[in-house]
């Protein structure tokens, strides 16, 4: 059962860091098909100063983003470690976390107006990647097979098992550090790679166009999240 993109990938942040939920992610390994889940849904993609000016955020936005944001960061911490958790406590808070996404996402759409709401959803599915894919929403709008969806998770399982557990080694040398990083782009490529071959022409087309006028993420700085070396959007001549 699939659910909402912006409930995993936030929820996943914000238990397992409890801290800034846009901080740049680790570029070894990942989740889903994009490697690396540096995403905390829309309420904190917005609060990037690049994303404000592109979107025209006026000053009064911004206070009520701010207090938005906040009161999101607040309502999804404290849960604890999911792993510690059982069956029934980890049902429990995810039902608990779609409501308050929810209530989030709806609080969001009414201080932007249509454009800028329209705009930030691009911008999320663009910094996403291929890993959109994997978001009810945008499988329906590509009209994605059951076969297709089984594929794209096949693909999206491979990816994660070629990354390994590793994880960041602050004690790596410069020279192991390049090495990794270089490891961890060549697997999100050919992530990226594999899971658009499953996708048909028109398809391709479709994803490329929900993602709007291409947009260039800081590397670093405001709260993270920047594009993945050779970009986030996959090219019109993919195969």
């Amino acid at each position: 059962m699939q659910r909402s993109w912006a409930v995993m990938i936030t929820a996943a942040l914000v238990l397992a860091s409890g801290v800034s939920v846009m901080a740049q992610p680790p570029r070894g390994g990942g989740r889903g098909f994009g490697g690396g889940g540096g995403f905390g849904g829309p309420v904190f993609l917005v609060a990037m100063e690049a994303v404000q000016k592109e979107l025209a955020v006026t000053d009064a936005q911004k206070e009520k983003l701010d207090k938005l944001r906040e009161e999101a960061r607040a309502g999804f911490g404290g849960g604890g470690n999911p792993r510690d958790l059982s069956d029934e406590e980890r049902a429990k808070l995810r039902t608990q976390m779609e409501e308050r996404t929810k209530k989030t996402e709806e609080s969001l759409k009414a201080i932007l107006d249509e454009k800028q709401h329209a705009r930030l959803n691009q911008l999320v599915i663009q910094q996403a990647g291929v890993m959109a894919l994997s978001r009810p929403d945008v499988a329906e709008k590509l009209k994605l097979t059951d076969e297709q969806k089984t594929k794209l998770r096949e693909v999206a399982e491979a990816g994660r098992g070629a990354g390994g557990r590793g994880g960041f080694n602050p004690n790596a040398s410069q020279e192991e550090r390049q090495k990794a990083m270089e490891e961890a782009r060549a697997r999100r490529e050919k992530t990226t790679a594999d899971a658009m071959a499953v996708l048909n022409a028109d398809q391709k087309k479709a994803f490329e166009d929900m993602q709007g006028k291409k947009f260039e993420f800081p590397a670093f700085g405001g709260f993270g999240g920047g594009n993945r070396p050779g970009g986030n959007r996959p090219p019109r001549d993919a195969n």
